[in-house]
This record gives structure tokens, C-alpha cells and sequence, in this order.
């Protein structure tokens, strides 16, 4: 018979993977299920700050949140990283992390500023197995997000990668798309992390270069 601790952590992960039966079920037959977009507690690469703290606070999430560049200051960094001069002063009035608890669960969403205030770039969630095999979470991750682009094989600890738009890569972590990574660590608790990807990553570098006036240069007239 379940304890407390482990009956809330059944659900806790419930609530980062999707529902799915307690018995192991075949994972080609999970397949067949239309894969939902990758997201980890509702959180979704890109999503706005304020979206992402209306959503946490729904569900009953305990939120703290800790300061970051906003979109002004950032710019303000870049120009004086371009003329070497110190940015040790700057003020903080972005949103940086957010950590967030409930019950046995555990996530970090980590945000970089934008124009229009802050969106995700990583997502982190942790929670105990609950009891369960890596087989039987194996299942119901890919009963959420379909198929794994990558997967250990089952004789070894969960690990597994989903990554986006049809990219076959081998590790979500330099990954050119968002990616998700699930995996069993030594203390038996599931991680999950959801990454930007590459592209999203060179193009916010870009944009801020060029609002802080290192962008493409200017087109020659010869």
C-alpha cells in the first residue's frame, strides 16, 4: 500500500507527464496516441512570464520569484559589453527564475528578457519515481509526447530525448529545436528538462546585438 509521500508523488508526476494507466502498457501502442507539444506542469518554451505565473498560481503552486534584466537593461549590458565597460551596477527589475513548489514536486523556469518583458527559455521538474520502474514512466512519457527521437536502452536507467519539428537529433541538449529530456537520476527521482534549442537561442543573441547597435554592419558603397 501506497504512502502519503508516494501516492503525492504519483500524482505530482501525473501532473508533469499526463495521465496514464498505473500498469505498464506497451509503448508502441502509447504511440498511437496523438503526442501533445512538449511542455513540462503546463509550461511551454517562449511563454510569457506573466502566462507562465497566472498558470503556476491556478494550479496551485508555491511561486518565488527572483530578479533579472528586463529588455532596457539588457541592451544597456550589451553596449557596454562592446566597450568594455562594467555593468556591475545595472538594476534588476526582469524576471530572471522562477522556483516553484507543491507537495513533492519541484520546478525551475529560468526566462530571458524580450522586448514585450520576459518568456521561457528552460524549464526544470523533478519529483520521486512514486514506486513506479522507469518502464512504467517510459510509458506514460510517451504516451504524452509520442515517441522518444532518442532512447536508452530499457535495461538502463530511464533517458530519453524528444526533440521538436522533426529534427533527429542525438541529445536534447544542443539541440537546434526545443527539446525535452527525461531521465532517472542515482536518487531515484524523475527529471525532466525542456531547452530552447539553438536557434531560438542565436536569434534572441542577434536581436539584442543589433538593438545595442552591434548588429550587420552597414552595407558597403563600393
Amino acid at each position: 500500500m501506497m504512502t502519503r509521500i508516494t501516492a503525492t508523488a504519483a500524482l505530482a508526476l501525473l501532473a508533469a507527464c499526463g495521465s496514464a494507466s498505473v500498469a505498464e502498457q506497451d509503448a508502441s501502442a502509447q504511440t498511437a496516441v496523438a503526442a501533445k507539444p512538449l511542455a513540462i506542469a503546463g509550461v511551454r518554451i517562449g511563454m510569457p512570464a506573466t502566462e507562465v505565473q497566472a498558470a503556476l498560481a491556478r494550479d496551485g503552486w508555491k511561486v518565488e520569484t527572483f530578479p533579472g534584466y528586463d529588455w532596457a537593461t539588457a541592451v544597456e549590458e550589451q553596449k557596454r559589453q562592446q566597450r568594455g565597460a562594467s555593468s556591475f551596477d545595472l538594476p534588476r527589475t526582469g524576471i530572471a527564475t522562477i522556483q516553484a513548489k507543491k507537495g513533492d514536486e519541484a520546478l525551475i523556469v529560468e526566462f530571458r528578457p524580450v522586448p514585450a518583458g520576459a518568456e521561457v527559455k528552460v524549464a526544470k521538474y523533478e519529483a520521486p519515481m512514486a514506486g513506479r520502474t522507469g518502464a512504467q514512466l517510459r510509458a506514460q512519457l510517451t504516451q504524452r509526447y509520442g515517441a522518444p527521437t532518442r532512447a536508452a536502452s530499457p535495461q538502463l536507467p530511464l533517458d530519453l530525448s524528444w526533440c521538436s519539428a522533426g529534427e533527429p537529433c542525438r541529445s536534447a541538449y544542443g539541440a537546434a529545436k526545443p527539446a525535452l529530456h527525461a531521465r532517472e537520476d542515482v536518487y531515484h527521482k524523475a527529471k525532466l528538462i525542456l531547452i530552447e534549442g539553438g536557434d531560438t537561442e542565436r536569434a534572441w543573441q542577434a536581436q539584442l546585438q543589433h538593438a545595442a547597435g552591434g548588429g550587420t554592419p552597414n552595407k558597403s558603397s563600393f
